[in-house]
């Protein structure tokens, strides 16, 4: 009897838990599109060992210039033209190079 409930009572935490993570993810602004990701491995399966540039020329015909990939519990941006890569690295640098302050940094300079 206690087996029964103590089953149900985790399944119902890891209910709870998929809930929240689903509910997480579709706060702010949307991702840009990619193939639909498995639970806990993501998108793992997808980019292959050798010639992964391949899959993403792939990949890119099918979901545009920019793809986002969930590995593990990272998300991964791959851009697949020159065109997407100037417009992010160049036009857009003040947004994307800030990077995080260390502390012990600021006390040496």
């Amino acid at each position: 009897m206690y087996l029964l409930i103590n089953a149900l009572a985790f399944f119902f935490f890891l209910y709870l838990l998929a809930v929240f993570r689903n509910y997480k993810r579709r706060r702010g602004l949307p991702y840009p599109p990619g193939p639909p990701s498995r639970p806990v491995i993501g998108n793992l399966l997808d980019i292959p060992k050798d010639t992964p540039w391949t899959a993403y020329a792939d990949m890119s015909k099918k979901y545009g210039d920019v793809i986002c990939l969930r590995v593990v519990n990272q998300l991964v941006v791959v851009l697949c033209s020159s065109s997407a890569i100037k417009d992010l690295l160049e036009k857009r640098a003040q947004t994307y190079s800030e990077r995080p302050t260390l502390p012990i940094l600021e006390m040496y300079t």
